[in-house]
């Protein structure tokens, strides 16, 4: 297979890339310019710097592509329009490049349970539910969808939800390990909350699933492993892990909120994403973000090998191995 990686220096792109490598395919990685190559150092991968801003290029580049895993996406920005730009019209231009092949590639869109908000009703989060994104963000890739459904008669796609991703080289879930292994650990809200977590190589195999396949096509799938979460669960799991008992703080989200206002004036003054916004406050200290991926495992034969605590013990002995524990 002749595929091409948007994003595909970062920490799920680059796993992806070893993934389809060890396949045998043919990959090409499109990344921003001047984006860090230390992943994929020593790869047969082919690179592009150019980014995803010039349509006519990436038009170019997906000539005899097979398949286009559309990964490349702001999850912090320093302004609305910059996610905007990025994560909505970056993706209506690689849509708009595959529509422009003799052969359009099937495109594997990588997007995320923020596009569909968190969970009403006490409903598990599906690719049909009513979406109610809560942040710049979410809206930005919600618009992103909309883009690859307008596309639909002329671009075989399938757009992949997912939650959190953790695992080896991500650093968002590395803070927590941190300061469990100092004997402590801290959220916002209450320790209660409930999430759905998937575990960095069971998403490159949706990922990749869901290109090599016909099924599922101009749908919309949630991608985790089927087990519920919580924040109390997993911060003990990492404990037991690193044979800590961390104590649980926890700060009120108003709190928190105040906290993010301080850090986005901070940001705004250093032209730089902040590091914790109120978009990112309200995510988070919602009560539920469940997902149900029986319609990929059903239709796209997703099989999820990796329940929380053997992801936990997985990422935990990588970080140590890096000395980042």
């Amino acid at each position: 297979m002749r595929a091409v990686v948007t994003g595909g220096a970062g920490f799920v792109g680059s796993h992806l890339i070893e993934a389809l490598l060890v396949r045998g395919d043919d990959v090409l990685c499109i990344e921003r310019p001047g984006a860090s190559r230390h992943w994929l150092e020593g790869l047969p991968v082919r690179w592009d710097d150019r980014g995803i801003g010039d349509e006519d290029h990436l038009t170019s580049v997906f000539r005899g592509a097979d398949a286009v895993f559309h990964l490349a996406a702001l999850t912090e920005a320093r302004t609305t329009d910059e996610a905007y730009a990025v994560n909505t019209e970056g993706t209506a231009g690689v849509i708009r490049a595959a529509a422009r092949q003799t052969r359009p590639p099937r495109v594997v869109f990588m997007s995320t349970l923020a596009a569909a908000g968190p969970c009403r009703n006490g409903e598990r989060l599906s690719g049909r539910t009513v979406p109610y994104p809560l942040s710049v963000y979410g809206h930005s890739k919600l618009l992103a969808e909309a883009v690859v459904h307008a596309h639909a008669d002329r671009v075989p796609a399938v757009i992949l939800r997912f939650p959190s991703v953790y695992g080896p080289r991500e650093r968002a879930a590395l803070k927590l390990f941190q300061m469990v292994s100092r004997g402590l650990a801290l959220t916002v809200g209450g320790w209660n909350r409930e999430f759905s977590l998937v575990y960095v190589e069971d998403a490159v195999s949706a990922l990749i699933t869901a290109a090599a396949g016909k099924g599922g096509t101009g749908k919309t799938f949630c991608i985790a492993h089927p087990e519920t979460v919580t924040w109390a669960g997993f911060a003990r799991a990492v404990g037991e892990t690193l044979g800590r008992d961390p104590r649980l703080l926890s700060v009120p989200a108003p709190a928190a909120q105040a906290i993010a206002l301080a850090l986005e004036w901070m940001a705004g003054l250093q032209k730089r994403p902040a590091i914790l916004n109120r978009d990112r406050v309200r995510e988070i200290s919602q009560p539920r973000w469940v997902c149900d991926p029986i319609d990929a495992i059903r239709e796209l034969a997703f099989r999820p090998r990796f329940p929380m605590k053997r992801g936990v013990a997985r990422t935990a002995a990588w970080y140590r191995e890096v000395n980042w524990l």
